[in-house]
C-alpha cells in the first residue's frame, strides 16, 4: 500500500514538473504576444542592420565540451571585442564552474525537466510543432531572454536533440543571425554551418561554425583563468594533507562520470602508476575528483606506504584548475579535468582512453600522451553520446580499459622524465 502510495506521489510530482499552472500561464502569455514581438523585430532587422553587441550561445553539452569551445569563443570576442556574450546551458554545474569566465557576460540555465520526457518531445519534431514545444517547455527562459534583440545566436549543437532544441530557442527570441550546423530543422537558421564532428578533433570541429561568418581562430589554446584566491584555497588544502609543496607534484584523476560506458581504468593500476612516481621520481602525489570520485580514490589513497593524498570532492572546478596549475604532471581518464589541464598547460598529461574516441576529444600537443585500447571494437562510442549510444557487451568487465597496463604508463613516465621538463608559461 505505501509503495503504491509512493508511485502516486511519484506521478504528481512529474505531472507538477510537466504542466505546472506557472508555465502554463507563462505560455499562454507568449503565445498572444509572441507574433507582434516576430514582426516588429523583423522590421527592425529589415530596417536597422548592424555590427553584433550582443550575442547568445547556446551550448547543451558537459564541462569537457565547454572547455573545447573556449577557442570558438576567443575568436568570436576578438571579431567582435565590444560584444556581450550571453549563454545558455542545460547544466547548473556547467554555471557554477563557468560563471566567473571572461568569456561570458550572464549564464543561463535551462529549466530541469524529466529527462526522457523532454528528449522525446524535441528529437522527432519539427517546424511549428518544435517551436510550440520550445515555447511551452522554456517559458520561462524566453520570457528572460525576450526582449533583449540579440544580433547574433549560435547553436552549437552535434546531436539532433541540442541542434533542434536550441534552433528553436533561437527562432523563438526572434534573434537576428541564428547560426547552427547543417542537420534537423536547420530551416530555423538563417546561416548553416558545415560541421563534420565525426572526423574533427572537438575543439576545431566548434571554430567550422565560425567559418560562414569569416571568423578565423588565432589560436586552439583552451581557457580556464586561474583565480588568485582559488590558489591560496588549494594551497591551503595541501598544506592540511601535509603536502610538501617544495617538491614537484603530479595529480591522479582516477574517477569521471560512467556515460553508459565506464570510462575508469582500474584503482589498483593507478595505484601501482602511484607507487612509481612516489617511489622512483620523487613526486608528492594527489589524488582528485568530484563527490561521486571520493569511493576510489580512498581505495588508492588508504592502501599503506605509497605516500599519496586524496582530496577528492573537496575542490570546485576552479579550485582543481588552481591544482593543476600548480602541478607538473597530470594523470586521468577521459574526463573534463583532461580538458582542464589543457586549458592551464599542465607541462605532462597521460590520458587513458577506453570506449571514447581520443582522436575527436584528446587534445594534440607535445605535452600530451594518450593510451588507448587496441581491442577492434574500441572506440565504440565515438565523440558524441546520444540516443543511439549502446552499453558495450564487453563493459562488464571493462576490458578496452583493463588491457591498458600500469607498464605501459609507467614506460611514459620514464621516458618522459630521463631530462627535466620545461615548464610551459601560462598565458
Amino acid at each position: 500500500m505505501f509503495a503504491e502510495f509512493r508511485k502516486l506521489l511519484q506521478r504528481l510530482y512529474t505531472w507538477r514538473q510537466r504542466r505546472s499552472f506557472e508555465r502554463l500561464l507563462l505560455f499562454m502569455m507568449l503565445l498572444s504576444v509572441w507574433p507582434f514581438r516576430m514582426i516588429v523585430q523583423s522590421l527592425l532587422n529589415s530596417f536597422f542592420s548592424r555590427r553584433p553587441t550582443r550575442i547568445l550561445i547556446i551550448q547543451l553539452a558537459g564541462l569537457g565540451d565547454t572547455l573545447m569551445l573556449t577557442p570558438a569563443l576567443a575568436a568570436l570576442q576578438r571579431n567582435y571585442p565590444s560584444a556581450r556574450i550571453d549563454f545558455i546551458t542545460l547544466h547548473a554545474y556547467v554555471k557554477e564552474a563557468f560563471q566567473n569566465h571572461p568569456r561570458f557576460h550572464h549564464i543561463t540555465t535551462l529549466p530541469v525537466l524529466p529527462g526522457q520526457w523532454i528528449v522525446s518531445r524535441f528529437v522527432n519534431r519539427s517546424g511549428a510543432r518544435l517551436l510550440l514545444t520550445a515555447m511551452w517547455c522554456y517559458p520561462e527562459l524566453l520570457w528572460q531572454h525576450f526582449f533583449a534583440r540579440y544580433e547574433l545566436g549560435i547553436n552549437f549543437a552535434l546531436s539532433d536533440f541540442d541542434r533542434n532544441l536550441g534552433n528553436a530557442l533561437l527562432y523563438c527570441l526572434g534573434v537576428q543571425s541564428r547560426v547552427g550546423s547543417v542537420g534537423m530543422n536547420d530551416k530555423l537558421l538563417t546561416t548553416r554551418a558545415t560541421v563534420n564532428h565525426l572526423q574533427t578533433q572537438r575543439a576545431s570541429a566548434y571554430l567550422q561554425f565560425l567559418q560562414p561568418l569569416e571568423i578565423s581562430p588565432a589560436s586552439n589554446a583552451y581557457e580556464f583563468p586561474v583565480q588568485k584566491n582559488d590558489l591560496i584555497s588549494v594551497k591551503v588544502a595541501l598544506i592540511c594533507e601535509s603536502v610538501d609543496l617544495t617538491k614537484p607534484l603530479a595529480v591522479i584523476h582516477p574517477g569521471g562520470k560512467q556515460h553508459i560506458n565506464s570510462r575508469r581504468w582500474p584503482a589498483e593500476y593507478f595505484a601501482r602508476v602511484g607507487e612509481f612516481l612516489s617511489a622512483h621520481q620523487g613526486f608528492e602525489i594527489v589524488l582528485t575528483g568530484d563527490e561521486s570520485d571520493v569511493e576510489v580514490c580512498e581505495k588508492i589513497a588508504g592502501k599503506p606506504g605509497k605516500g599519496i593524498k586524496s582530496i577528492a570532492g573537496r575542490l570546485t572546478f576552479a579550485e582543481t584548475a588552481a591544482l593543476l596549475s600548480i602541478s607538473e604532471l597530470f594523470i586521468t581518464n577521459d574526463t573534463s579535468a583532461l580538458h582542464l589541464a589543457e586549458a592551464v598547460q599542465v607541462p605532462r598529461v597521460i590520458s587513458i582512453f577506453g570506449p571514447t574516441d581520443a582522436e575527436l576529444l584528446a587534445p594534440r600537443n607535445h605535452r600530451h600522451t594518450v593510451l588507448k585500447s587496441k581491442l577492434p571494437c574500441a572506440p565504440c562510442m565515438g565523440g558524441s553520446i546520444d540516443g543511439n549510444t549502446e552499453r558495450c557487451w564487453r563493459d562488464v568487465k571493462e576490458e578496452c580499459l583493463w588491457e591498458i597496463t600500469p607498464a605501459q604508463v609507467i614506460d611514459v613516465l620514464e621516458h618522459y622524465y630521463r631530462k627535466p621538463a620545461a615548464r610551459v608559461a601560462l598565458a
